[in-house]
């Protein structure tokens, strides 16, 4: 690699340790995160924000104003939502992004975004809030995070300098947690291997009983969730420091705060696409005529398929993940849900999530995601993804000579 290159081009690690020390023989470095690789993902996501509040233009006079009409459906269908499946990838292969980190940034946070924001206005579902204006709308639109917004005081709630600088220190810290965090699976034999092609039993049945992935998907899981939480802390900083607005939080402890299927997915893991899939899907299907269950179903076979266009076209670098094992891990928890939602209510049931403490029901939660977690996991841990994240974040490394 051209070390002159811009960060979107890394996909070695070329950073020299700022410390250097010897333990047990073996020589290990630190290394500092890159502010250079931070800086220039932010200018990415800017101007995909730009990109945004231009197409809400069109969008909030063409389908916002007549929500579902033939016009909604005919130009929401056919035209505002095939720009934002495939012009990303097409922004990607201009800019020439290498970087796995900026793949992803560049063609899942406003695209995915986009996506489900047009489908609730194709149905009516766009905030009242968001449709007093077209200056409301393209600041609802082209924000990559939810702004809070006030019912008494009509407004978004302003936000002043002590709490954009409040996210940018979460920020630089998750950035240091994260990135020590992942320097365990290269330190420690206990954490699983990243970044070495998909094994050859990955998609066995066997694995779906076997312990020692069922561990390794609850590793990995943990990982993304700190990655998760850095990417969503950046966004943060960025949108409070452009519109001085308020956000919402996009994660929540997901993994060792939540005592259901349901809490885990519906109030603490990544609460911008959990709206964006509720009003853009859910929401439809309910009006559609489709049962709770149904819109469940639906809202996570969406997320599905959309992390399988994900997968082939911004991650992996070779061959894998199995077509369709994506869908079916977010169907499989679909089918939780829906059964939390049936039984849930029985008395018996009540009686005993009651007296379960809040460890168990944890470990419960966690335990109900792991045996099909790998076929989740595959594309992020199997391809480059990690390698290239470990890029711009704190590292505490086996010194490369040895």
């Amino acid at each position: 690699m051209d070390a002159s290159s811009l960060p979107h081009a890394w996909t070695e690690d070329t950073r020299t340790p700022i410390v250097q020390f010897s333990f047990h023989g073996s020589s290990y470095g630190l290394y500092l995160l890159s502010i250079p690789m931070w800086i220039e993902l932010v200018c990415f996501i800017v101007a995909n924000a730009s990109l945004a509040a231009l197409f809400s233009i069109v969008l909030y006079f063409v389908v916002v104003r007549n929500p579902s009409t033939k016009l909604a459906y005919l130009t929401g269908f056919g035209i505002f939502l095939p720009f934002w499946i495939f012009a990303p990838k097409v922004l990607c292969s201009f800019c020439d992004l290498q970087n796995k980190i900026f793949l992803f940034c560049v063609c899942v946070v406003t695209p995915n975004v986009s996506i489900f924001r047009i489908t609730e206005a194709i149905f009516g579902f766009t905030p009242e809030y968001a449709k007093k204006s077209l200056s409301s709308f393209a600041l609802y639109f082209a924000s990559p995070m939810y702004l809070v917004y006030d019912k008494k005081s009509d407004k978004f709630l302003k936000v002043g300098w002590t709490k954009v600088l409040w996210h940018l220190q979460r920020f630089v810290g998750f950035l240091i947690f994260t990135g020590l965090l992942q320097s365990l699976f290269t330190l420690s034999s206990f954490f699983p291997s990243y970044g070495q092609g998909t094994p050859s039993n990955w998609y066995h049945i066997s694995e779906i009983f076997n312990p020692v992935m069922w561990k390794s998907s609850i590793l990995y899981a943990i990982l993304f969730q700190f990655y998760l939480a850095t990417f969503g802390e950046g966004l943060s900083f960025v949108t409070t420091l452009i519109t001085r607005r308020q956000v919402v939080a996009m994660m929540n402890n997901p993994i060792f705060g939540s005592n259901s299927p349901a809490e885990f997915w519906g109030r603490r893991w990544n609460s911008l696409i959990h709206t964006c899939l509720k009003n853009g899907v859910y929401k439809p299907v309910r009006k559609l005529g489709g049962s709770r269950e149904m819109a469940v179903l639906a809202s996570f076979l969406a997320s599905g398929l959309f992390h399988e266009w994900i997968l082939p076209v911004v991650i992996f670098d070779h061959d894998g993940p199995v077509p369709g094992t994506t869908s079916l891990f977010f169907v499989w928890q679909a089918m939780l849900i829906s059964l939390e939602y049936t039984v849930g209510h029985w008395k018996i049931v009540s009686n005993i999530t009651r007296s379960l403490p809040g460890l168990v029901k944890t470990g419960l939660v966690i335990l109900s995601g792991a045996p099909l977690g790998h076929w989740f996991c595959d594309g992020y841990v199997n391809s480059n993804f990690f390698v290239h994240g470990h890029i711009g974040l704190m590292a505490l490394l086996p010194l490369k000579d040895e």
